[in-house]
């Protein structure tokens, strides 16, 4: 199989392949499905756990931190090409050599040599560009790690484990909450999104997967209307009942904590997802973001999270696809960030933005296949602001006419843990010590 061209690794990718390769998850799956609570949420617990205890233990963890620091992991899946992206305007004859039907004219950032692709200005408040510009971003070109492998399944493998191995292993984050968080609240950790990502997962630590906090409500099957509303009020009276014996006691506790839950997340008559920021329509991406930012204002202890674009960036043939892509990644990242900022979070929440790998410097007529040294970048009030890593050398490529890596990714999560959330990152990340760190948080 050529790695350069072969994409089968990227369709087995699924979240259940990827499950059965690496021993599926640690911590034992229980929906809130029950007590007639929607399923918009699933929780991974080492135990089982009352939903009492659950919200309980969300809000004591917000009580104790109310100002704690979150960390937000943005994937983007498939490969994101580094050099359209971040054009080299400081060697551009030699990107046009390679690049001669795909080249783009990258728009100047101020204070570099490199240009950023035009969909990078989509979105509110001039997109990821509008971001940079008022010092909310620090890119880091080049990014990836020594002798990399371009397979989707591997590279992805390593990076959200935060370790160079094949076998099954927690994420780097679900380290951290093994680490440093608690052992009550699932809500501490979330995937936006129907699965526990594997950057999530963790050995003791409870997760939680939230596809769409407004199906955690609470309902009644074929009851609506006014119908619906005395059944609301009827379930309200029953939880306030005193006496009575066993059975009703524990009739009362049910309809007590499932109308609990639904307050909690869905309050009637409010939408706690509203935002004031407009997010892209038709995004699923922008709808996981304005959930995340909705929930992360919410009382329930959230510390990290991570949300996976909708995007293929796996441009083997298509390489104009870039110019929609990174538009819509633009737009939901700005919104995201104006939202944060427009409920006074932003200077709680740092955004990683990643990929997998980047894609080979010269380009095969149509498109880009898989390469090595990648992008990402940090992202919030927080962020330290500029181009954080060298741009690698187009006239010195590997001996696989690739990309010199120019930083390890494992250098980049070392220093998040120890700049942003505050843990010595040795006690997350192997060898810590050998990656050395970069400033990345002011």
């Amino acid at each position: 199989m050529n790695a350069h061209r072969a994409c089968d690794d990227f369709h087995r990718s699924s979240e259940r392949l990827r499950r059965d390769y690496l021993g599926g998850p640690p911590l034992t799956r229980r929906q809130v499905l029950g007590l007639g609570v929607g399923g918009g949420v699933a929780l991974y617990l080492s135990q089982a756990m009352p939903v009492q205890r659950v919200l309980e233990a969300a809000a004591a963890d917000a009580a104790a931190a109310p100002n704690g620091p979150v960390l937000v992991s943005v994937f983007l899946p498939g490969g994101v090409d580094l050099l359209d992206t971040l054009v080299p305007l400081h060697d551009y004859g030699r990107y046009a050599d390679l690049r001669p039907g795909l080249k783009v004219e990258g728009v100047p950032l101020a204070g570099t040599s490199i240009g950023l692709h035009p969909s990078l200005a989509r979105g509110v408040g001039g997109g990821v560009k509008g971001l940079y510009e008022r010092g909310k971003i620090g890119f880091l070109p080049g990014i990836d790690y020594s002798n990399p492998d371009l397979s989707h399944f591997h590279s992805r493998h390593f990076w959200e484990t935060g370790l160079i191995t094949d076998s099954s292993a927690p994420g780097w984050l679900g380290r951290w909450l093994d680490r440093a968080g608690s052992r009550d609240n699932p809500l501490q950790g979330v995937s936006m999104g129907y699965g526990l990502s594997p950057v999530m997962r963790s050995g003791r630590a409870p997760v939680a997967a939230v596809a769409s906090p407004g199906d955690a409500g609470f309902w009644i099957r074929g009851v609506w209307g006014d119908a619906y509303d005395e059944a609301m009020a009827a379930y309200a009276r029953l939880g306030r009942v005193r006496g009575g014996g066993h059975a009703l006691s524990a009739s009362r506790e049910a309809a007590r904590l499932a109308k609990l839950v639904a307050d909690r997340l869905t309050p009637y008559g409010v939408d706690p997802l509203a935002s004031s920021v407009a997010y892209p329509e038709d995004s699923d991406f922008g709808q996981r973001l304005r959930y995340l930012a909705a929930m992360i204002s919410k009382p329930l202890g959230i510390r990290v999270a991570d949300v996976e674009a909708d995007a293929d960036f796996d441009t083997h043939d298509n390489q104009a696809e870039l110019t929609t892509l990174l538009g819509e990644v633009s737009e939901c990242l700005a919104a995201f960030q104006a939202d944060l900022e427009a409920r006074g979070l932003s200077n709680r929440v740092l955004t990683f933005v990643w990929s997998e790998f980047g894609r080979r410097p010269e380009e095969n007529n149509s498109g880009t296949d898989h390469g090595a040294g990648g992008l990402a970048w940090v992202q919030g009030d927080r962020a330290r602001p500029g181009v954080h890593s060298d741009y690698p050398d187009l006239n010195r490529l590997d001996r696989e006419d690739n990309l010199q890596v120019t930083i390890d990714f494992r250098r980049v999560y070392s220093s998040l843990l120890e700049q942003h959330l505050g843990t010595d990152a040795g006690s997350v990340i192997p060898r810590a010590g050998s990656f050395g760190r970069l400033a990345l948080v002011q």
